[in-house]
C-alpha cells in the first residue's frame, strides 16, 4: 500500500471521529462550519509557520494558478459541501448520513473520467463497487442501540438531498484540489505541498465564511455562538481530527493517487465509525455488519492493487 492510499485511509479514520462529535454539536450546520473553518485556519497556519521556520523557507510557494484551483476547491468542497454534509448529519444522524456520503466516489469517477481523462482498470472499478456495496451494507442495517439524532431535525427527503449535494460538492472540491497539488501534471505549473495546500484551502474557507457573515449581517451572532466556550469545547476535538489532520491527510492522498481511488478510500469512514458507535451509543456489530466490513475491505484491497 502506497503513501497516498495509507493517507486516504487515515483521513477516513480521522473523519469518523469528527463526524460523531459534529453530530452532537448544539449549533446550526453553518455555525459549525464557520467555527471549524476559523479555528482550523489558525491551527494550520501555526503548524505551517513552525515547520517552514525550522526548514528556513517561506510559508507559501504556490503560484497563482495553484492558489486559484485550491481556492475554488475550498469554496466548493469546504464552504458549501461541508455545510450540506453537516445539515445531513444533523437530520439523518451519523450512520444514515454516511450512506449518502458514499456516493462521492461515483461522482468523482465520472468527473475524473469526463474532465481529467483518467481511466481505471476493471479491477479498480470492481474494487470501488465492492467498497461502496460493503459500506452500504454496514451502515444500512438497523441499530440495536440509540444513535444520536440531529438537534435540528427535518424530513428524511431533505436530509438525503443535503447529503447528495454535499457529496457532489465534495467530489468537485476534490477534483480542483487534485489539480492544484499535481503541479506540471495538472493545471497548475508548480503544484503544492500537501500541508501548504491544506492551509490555503482552509484559510480561503475561513475568509469566505467571514465574508458570508458580513454579507448577511450575521457575523457577530454566528461568532458568539460558535466560539461560546461551553459549545466550542464540544466540537474542538472534531476540528483537530477533521479540518486539521483529516484534510491534510486527504491532500496527500489527492496528490499521490488517482482521484476516484483517493475519494473511495476516504469514504471508508463508516468502517471506522462502527466501533465508535459501539463505544458511544452501545451499537452492536451484527453478522451483517461484519460481512459488509469484509466486502468493503476486499474492495479497498482491489482498488489499491488494481
Amino acid at each position: 500500500m502506497g503513501t497516498g492510499e495509507l493517507a486516504a485511509l487515515t483521513a477516513a479514520a480521522l473523519w469518523a471521529c469528527s463526524s460523531l462529535v459534529y453530530s452532537r454539536a448544539q449549533l446550526s450546520a453553518w455555525q459549525i462550519n464557520f467555527g471549524k473553518n476559523i479555528l482550523a485556519s489558525l491551527i494550520l497556519c501555526l503548524h505551517l509557520f513552525i515547520l517552514t521556520s525550522l526548514a528556513g523557507r517561506s510559508m507559501f510557494s504556490a503560484d497563482w494558478s495553484t492558489w486559484t484551483l485550491l481556492a475554488i476547491s475550498s469554496i466548493v468542497g469546504i464552504v458549501i459541501g461541508d455545510t450540506f454534509y453537516f445539515r445531513s448529519l444533523q437530520i439523518l444522524g451519523p450512520r444514515r448520513a454516511l450512506i449518502v456520503s458514499t456516493t462521492s466516489p461515483l461522482f468523482a469517477t465520472v468527473i475524473g473520467w469526463v474532465g481529467l481523462g483518467e481511466s481505471l482498470g476493471i479491477v479498480s472499478l470492481l474494487g470501488i463497487f465492492l467498497t461502496l456495496a460493503g459500506i452500504t451494507i454496514v451502515v444500512a442495517e438497523r441499530s440495536s442501540g440509540q444513535e444520536s439524532v440531529g438537534h435540528k431535525p427535518a424530513s428524511l427527503k431533505r436530509g438525503v438531498m443535503m447529503g447528495l449535494l454535499g457529496s457532489i460538492c465534495n467530489a468537485g472540491g476534490a477534483t480542483f484540489s487534485h489539480l492544484g497539488t499535481l503541479g506540471s501534471e495538472g493545471l497548475s505549473a508548480a503544484g503544492c505541498d500537501p500541508l501548504e495546500a491544506t492551509v490555503i484551502r482552509v484559510c480561503v474557507a475561513a475568509a469566505s465564511s467571514i465574508l458570508v457573515g458580513l454579507a448577511t449581517g450575521a457575523l457577530l451572532t454566528t461568532a458568539r455562538q460558535a466560539f461560546n466556550w461551553s459549545i466550542l469545547k464540544t466540537y474542538l476535538p472534531a476540528v483537530i481530527c477533521g479540518p486539521w489532520l483529516g484534510i491534510w491527510m486527504s491532500q496527500i492522498a489527492y496528490r499521490q493517487c488517482q482521484l476516484a481511488i483517493a475519494i473511495t478510500l476516504t469514504c471508508t469512514t463508516p468502517l471506522f465509525v462502527m466501533p465508535l458507535l459501539r463505544i458511544v451509543y452501545g451499537y452492536r456489530i451484527t453478522m451483517r455488519g461484519f460481512i459488509g466490513a469484509i466486502v468493503a475491505l476486499t474492495g479497498v484491497y482491489l482498488t489499491v492493487k488494481g
